[in-house]
C-alpha cells in the first residue's frame, strides 16, 4: 500500500491556509476512484516509457507492471506520449518518480516527484496531472514548490542550483504551465510553510474556510466553521430556506459582491453536503426525505481492445475517426526546435470575456 504523508504536498493547499483541517479530515477515509485510478496508471504508463526509452503506443494492450488488471488503451498511450515527448525534450540527468522529503520544514513531509532532471545549474520539477477537470497552474503552487524544496535540499549538497523550475504538464487538457524561482526565495517561502505547518499540529488549530483550502477538503460537509461563513456570508439575507430567494435586482451591489466573493466555495460546499448525505445513504443509513436512485448511463465498450480488434476486422481504417492534433499538441510533439516552422500556422484568438 503507498504511504501517505501526514501533511502531504498534494493537500497543501488545504492545510497551509486553514491549520484546523489537519485534525477534522484526519481519520476520514480518503476514497479512492476511478479517476484516481486511471491517473496511478498513466503515471506509471509514463515511468515505465521514459525508464526503458519506448514509445507508449507499444505498450497498448498491454498490462501494467505494478497495476496489473489495467490495460493500457490508445487514448492514454497518446495522452502519456506527449507528456513523455516534452520531459525527453528538457534532457539533463533525469530521474523518475522519486520520493522527496521536505520534513526539515514539515515534520514527517514527503512525496513523490514524477520527474526530477538537472540541467546545467537548473532543476526541474515536473508533474504530470492526468485529470481533464481543473487546470493547475505552476506559479506559487504549494504541491510542487515542496517537492522542489525536497528535491533541492538532497540535490544542494553535490551542486549548486541557480534556478528551480516546476512544471505541471496536463495532457488532456493541452495544458503546460513553468514557473521558475530561485533556491533563495524557495528557502524563504519553506520558513514560512515551517510556522504554518506546526500551527496543523496543534490540537486546537483554528478552522479557517476559503475556496482553496475547501476545495478538496474531506471534512468541509460536516465543518461548522464553513457552514457559518456560508450563514455570514450568503443566508443573513434571507429569513429561511423556505423564503422565495430574491431576484438579483433587488439586491444592492453590496449584496452582490459579496455573492460573488463567495460563489465558488458555496458551490462546493453545497456539493459536499450532497456527496456526505449520498455516502450516509450507500452505507445503509436513512436520509430523510431523500433516497437513491438509478441514473441515466450511456452505452460503451466493455473492452476497448476487443472491440477494437472486431471493428478493425469488419471496417478497417474506417472504424477511427482521424483528428488533427491541436496546435499545443503538435508543438510537443514536433518538439522545441521543429516547432518554429508551424509558428505562422498559429493564431490565438481572442479569448470569451469571463467575470473575475
Amino acid at each position: 500500500m503507498e504511504e501517505h504523508s501526514p501533511l502531504g504536498a498534494s493537500g497543501a493547499s488545504r492545510w497551509l491556509y486553514c491549520a484546523g483541517s489537519y485534525w477534522a479530515q484526519k481519520d476520514l477515509p480518503d476514497k479512492s476512484s476511478t479517476f484516481a485510478f486511471e491517473g496511478t496508471c498513466a503515471h506509471e504508463l509514463a515511468e515505465i516509457c521514459l525508464a526503458n526509452k519506448v514509445a507508449a503506443r507499444r505498450r497498448i494492450g498491454l498490462p501494467l507492471l505494478i497495476n496489473k488488471e489495467f490495460i493500457v488503451t490508445s487514448d492514454m498511450a497518446d495522452y502519456a506520449q506527449t507528456y513523455i515527448d516534452y520531459v525527453r525534450d528538457i534532457g539533463g540527468v533525469q530521474e523518475y518518480e522519486q520520493k522527496v522529503s521536505y520534513s526539515d520544514w514539515v515534520p514527517g513531509g514527503f512525496g513523490t516527484a514524477d520527474v526530477i532532471a538537472t540541467v546545467d545549474d537548473t532543476l526541474f520539477v515536473i508533474d504530470l496531472k492526468y485529470g481533464k477537470g481543473v487546470k493547475v497552474f505552476a506559479e506559487n503552487n504549494p504541491q510542487g514548490m515542496l517537492y522542489a524544496l525536497g528535491a533541492l535540499h538532497e540535490r544542494a549538497v553535490f551542486q549548486d542550483f541557480k534556478e528551480v523550475v516546476i512544471v505541471i504538464h496536463q495532457p488532456r487538457l493541452d495544458h503546460l504551465s513553468e514557473w521558475s524561482i530561485t533556491p533563495k526565495e524557495l528557502y524563504k517561502w519553506a520558513e514560512w510553510v515551517k510556522e504554518r505547518a506546526l500551527m496543523c499540529l496543534e490540537p486546537d488549530a483554528q478552522r479557517t474556510p476559503g475556496e482553496k483550502q475547501c476545495q478538496w477538503c474531506r471534512a468541509k460537509a460536516t465543518c461548522p466553521a464553513l457552514l457559518k461563513h456560508t450563514e455570514v456570508a450568503i443566508m443573513q439575507e434571507f429569513d429561511s430556506f423556505d423564503a422565495e430567494l430574491p431576484a438579483p435586482t433587488s439586491l444592492s451591489d453590496e449584496q452582490l459582491k459579496v455573492v460573488m466573493d463567495h460563489k465558488g466555495m458555496i458551490e462546493k460546499w453545497l456539493k459536499s453536503v450532497e456527496t456526505h448525505i449520498i455516502s450516509q445513504i450507500e452505507s445503509g443509513q436513512p436520509f430523510p426525505g431523500w433516497k437513491m436512485v438509478e441514473g441515466r448511463s450511456n452505452r460503451k465498450w466493455g473492452n476497448d481492445v476487443e472491440a477494437e480488434k472486431v471493428l478493425r476486422s469488419y471496417l478497417g481504417e474506417d472504424a477511427y475517426v482521424k483528428k488533427l492534433l491541436t496546435a499545443p499538441a503538435a508543438e510537443t510533439a514536433l518538439g522545441k526546435e521543429d516547432a518554429k516552422l508551424i509558428q505562422e500556422l498559429i493564431v490565438k484568438p481572442e479569448g470569451k470575456a469571463v467575470l473575475v
